[in-house]
């Protein structure tokens, strides 16, 4: 699931994935009162794991990389629908897609993580700016990872990678040199039950933060960035519910940071504004 403006309305509209009736992409156009309009429907030969999205053949409108075994590029129109989807053939089968500016050329890169790698890789395409990709070049993490974010953690312009690895479920830190290449992975989270990890500035400090999705017992942790790369304690929530895709986005307009997630079995999506969560989470913060 990928939250952005698809249609370049100024509102946030939410990119999902689906199994049933068939694999594909479904396009929920986001209205000003917090509802969604109509699906639009894209159809895929096959997909599984998490996307990426971001303006990769710098037209001014959102992109899509959809990992279907390989990596599928599908370029926006701007109205919510894609054209001219790109397939990428890897050597392994990819679950994890993030992107951002690794290299700082200006041009968007991605960040994949392959399934039973056996050297456990984790693999960099430096972008070209039309909506191709440069090969890959692989490097090697201490665990399969089970998801991946990429932001300027320690406000250096450089851009980082939070991983959560399979193994042992902890959250790590990957801080960026700005040619494409990563430091030492350094431990954030130590519990073995991370599942999902989203970042943002949810107390308007400047910094960005951490909230990991933990799957037992059902909980967001919460970890408040120092701006260094550092981050506190987890603050835990409640969330009642195990799930398997987790999103930011200020959904409501009001100024401050919403959460959607998706829940584990089921083909159910919660969109937590306003309630116990994310009031707990704002009352904390403010």
């Amino acid at each position: 699931m990928k939250s952005g403006d698809f249609n370049n309305d100024g509102i946030s509209d939410l990119a999902v994935t689906i199994e049933t009736p068939y694999y594909g992409i479904n396009m929920l156009v986001g209205n000003a009162n917090k509802s969604f309009q109509t699906q639009i429907m894209t159809q895929l030969s096959y997909i599984r794991g998490f996307m990426a999205s971001g303006d990769f053949n710098h037209d001014s409108n959102l992109d899509l990389v959809a990992p279907d075994g390989g990596l599928s590029v599908l370029l926006g129109t701007g109205n919510g629908s894609f054209q001219n989807l790109v397939s990428y053939a890897t050597d392994y089968f990819i679950i994890v897609v993030c992107t951002a500016d690794f290299n700082n050329d200006g041009k968007l890169d991605l960040a994949i993580s392959k399934w039973r790698c056996s050297s456990y890789c984790v693999s960099v395409l430096l972008g070209n700016g039309d909506g191709t990709f440069q090969p890959e070049v692989n490097y090697s993490s201490s665990s399969n990872l089970n998801y991946m974010i990429s932001d300027d953690f320690n406000n250096d312009g450089k851009k980082d990678l939070v991983i959560v690895c399979d193994g042992n479920r902890s959250v790590n830190i990957l801080l960026g040199n700005g040619n494409g290449t990563f430091m030492t992975p350094k431990l954030i989270v130590t519990a073995d039950n991370s599942e999902f990890v989203i970042s943002g500035d949810f107390n308007h400090d400047g910094n960005l933060d951490l909230a990991a999705a933990h799957i037992v017992p059902c909980v967001i942790g919460v970890l408040l960035g120092y701006g260094n790369g550092h981050f506190s304690n987890e603050s835990l929530y409640s969330t009642e519910t195990v799930t398997n895709s987790m999103i930011t986005g200020d959904f409501n307009m009001d100024g401050n940071l919403d959460f959607a997630v998706s829940y584990i079995n089921t083909n159910e999506m919660g969109l937590f504004i306003g309630n116990a969560v994310v009031s707990n989470l704002k009352a904390e913060f403010n």
